[in-house]
């Protein structure tokens, strides 16, 4: 089954593109990648990979070119031993054109479903940095997609928590909009009740519900037990986020001024139920620095191949990491035990979890170089896509919000 994963960050600068090269690389030594340059209007990824571009995304938006034929491959120069022969990407214009960098509603379902039939098994999506309706329309519903960000850059680290608190408003916007099935049986004031909720919720400077667990208790104080308390909850304890911290120069200040703050911004404007799971970081690194300024991403180096031994130590992490931190499968509290209230939440262990995370990974990767990053968070990812539902960390599609709404309720027919 294809998996569409997402690749963005809050701010331009930390490394984002250049992690999504990589990973994309790695990912392609499994099976079909296609990486697709939605940043467009930097070209971000056609200046960091030594090859001729014959098409790209103009030639699909504006002349029409099918989007499988702008898929460009690495030339035998870059990839003399076709260890990447199955890695293949979609370049956005040379330059800034606005009609292509900023398109419109109507390019972008002309882009979407395009993407959805590429006949990869792994599409990467190399998002815009920031937020706005050319990113967060392309993300996933139910998870965050892979978000990266920098102890370097603190401003970045916040940024990228506004990206999960929007995918995640967007989804609830869509499930409880006003023809929503939830409201099957009840009154006709509740969807105007619960959409004043979510606007005070959402707004930072409406101080009079602070975060969605706060609303969880003002509705099952005000409902009890409900269809609405019901999906309201699940939506937020099944969510999933996924961080990779870039330029990783030690747990104490990565933990200090990217990873807690980023955990506390969740755990104060959106909730402390999120599943929060770091998969990994890249080490700071001059190579990588030389590496893009010779266009030849840092995969793509002959000493590049993580050696046997090296490879079976990273499978090895990856399988205690997922027993101890990963949690594949998120059990459902039993419903007598929801009936009582709102289940109690620790904010400070939503932070602390991450803190034993990064422990655990550093004490066994100490010695590893940023080739052995890249090998460890690809591992983690396919871990992550062999045991998880599709849903939980990327998609198999990116989804209308009709499509969304129906696979809560599949007997609302999407159009």
């Amino acid at each position: 089954m294809k998996r569409i994963l997402t690749v963005s960050s809050g701010k331009g600068g930390v490394g984002k593109t250049t992690f999504a090269i990589n990973f994309a690389l790695a990912l392609s030594k499994t099976g079909p990648t296609v990486l697709v340059d939605l940043d467009t209007g930097t070209s971000s990824i056609r200046n960091s990979i030594d090859v001729p571009v014959s098409r790209d995304l103009y030639d699909f938006l504006k002349k029409d070119t099918p989007l499988l034929d702008c898929i460009t491959p690495l030339t035998p120069e870059l990839d003399p031993d076709g260890r990447f022969r199955d890695f293949g990407f979609i370049a956005g214009p040379k330059h800034l054109i606005d009609d292509v960098s900023n398109f419109g509603s109507d390019a972008k379902a002309k882009l979407i479903a395009p993407i959805n039939r590429l006949p990869a098994k792994y599409v990467v999506l190399d998002m815009k940095a920031g937020l706005g309706p050319n990113v967060i329309d392309f993300l996933p519903y139910s998870n965050s997609g892979i978000l990266v960000f920098t102890p370097q850059l603190p401003s970045a680290t916040l940024a990228a928590s506004d990206i999960v608190k929007a995918i995640l408003f967007r989804k609830l916007r869509i499930l409880f909009s006003p023809g929503s099935p939830v409201y099957r049986g009840l009154g006709p004031g509740y969807p105007d009740m619960v959409a004043e909720l979510l606007d005070s919720v959402e707004d930072i400077y409406d101080e009079s519900i602070s975060n969605i667990d706060a609303f969880l208790v003002d509705l099952a104080q005000s409902l009890g037990e409900s269809p609405i308390l019901d999906l309201l909850r699940d939506t937020v304890e099944y969510f999933r986020v996924y961080y990779v911290l870039n330029m990783f120069n030690g747990v104490r200040e990565s933990y200090e001024t990217a990873v807690a703050p980023f955990v506390a911004n969740l755990v104060d404007n959106v909730s402390a139920r999120l599943n929060v799971t770091n998969l990994g970081w890249i080490l700071k690194s001059d190579r990588i620095h030389d590496a893009n300024c010779r266009r030849r991403p840092i995969l793509l180096a002959q000493d590049a191949v993580a050696t046997p031994r090296r490879a079976s130590f990273v499978d090895r992490e990856v399988n205690e990491l997922e027993r101890r931190f990963l949690h594949l499968r998120i059990d459902k509290p039993p419903r007598e035990q929801r009936r009582e209230a709102v289940l109690p939440v620790v904010p400070q262990r939503a932070i602390s979890d991450q803190l034993d995370s990064l422990r655990a990974m550093y004490a066994d990767q100490r010695e590893a170089g940023v080739k052995e990053n890249f090998a460890y968070i690809t591992q983690r990812a396919l871990h992550l896509i062999e045991g998880m539902r599709a849903s939980e960390f990327g998609e198999t599609k990116i989804c209308r919000p009709d499509e969304i709404l129906a696979h809560f309720f599949p007997d609302v027919a999407p159009h």
